[in-house]
């Protein structure tokens, strides 16, 4: 009996020790294959989208029922989203969502990712939540220099509602680069010491999904 409690024990401690490094192990693979499905799937959309003059025709207005028409003419028929938020709750996590340096990431409305943006739920469950931001900004906060006066970026929470709700870790960026005609990951246009740097503990994670791909898809261990 003695050898057989101690055996037990043995078994737990292994478990205790290896059952969670299995656990984090599974739950990455699941992101990463998603990551790179909805890359794929959002790549597809946004080049059909801007062959019909999707970029061309961006309004650069705050009327939601102007955005809405928009997106239901250039991007609704090249993507299968089993939900879409106009401005409304259900397609992020809004003001759960966090950088890696653990400051909040507070949209301006607390529904979407920005003022008056526009959000998706995808087959697969990922939310993905879309905003226009100038030139300016795209190169100083997200790493991509384009010489559109108005472009992109694409948010991935590749599970949903579901925790971290964290950039780099289950949240990454995608912008539209208008000289490539497609979507490229934030942090393009960065060094790749820059993008270490910003995808740390003590960076925002922005710039994750660049060292992701560059990788072959494979999630980054954050340091």
């Amino acid at each position: 009996l003695a050898e057989i409690l101690i055996t037990l024990g043995i078994i737990g401690v292994v478990a205790a020790m290896t059952i969670p490094a299995l656990m984090t192990k599974i739950k990455n693979h699941q992101i990463e294959a998603i990551l790179k499905e909805d890359y794929s799937i959002l790549q597809q959309m946004m080049i059909s989208a801007n062959e019909e003059g999707a970029i061309s025709s961006l309004p650069v207005s705050n009327d939601i029922n102007l955005i809405r028409s928009w997106f239901e003419t250039y991007m609704l028929p090249y993507i299968k989203a089993a939900r879409v938020c106009y401005d409304e709750q259900g397609c992020w996590a809004a003001n759960r969502v966090k950088k890696l340096n653990g400051v909040d990431f507070n949209s301006t409305s607390g529904i979407g990712c920005g003022y008056k943006s526009v959000g998706m739920v995808l087959n697969n469950g990922s939310f993905v939540c879309l905003d226009d931001y100038g030139s300016s900004t795209m190169k100083a906060q997200f790493g991509i220099s384009t010489k559109a006066y108005v472009s992109l970026i694409f948010y991935i929470d590749t599970n949903g509602i579901k925790p971290p709700n964290v950039f780099g870790k289950d949240i990454y960026i995608l912008g539209f680069k208008e000289e490539l005609g497609r979507l490229v990951p934030a942090g393009t246009d960065t060094t790749n010491a820059e993008q270490v740097k910003d995808c740390s503990k003590t960076g925002t994670g922005f710039f994750c999904l660049s060292l992701v791909k560059n990788r072959g898809w494979k999630l980054v261990d954050i340091k």
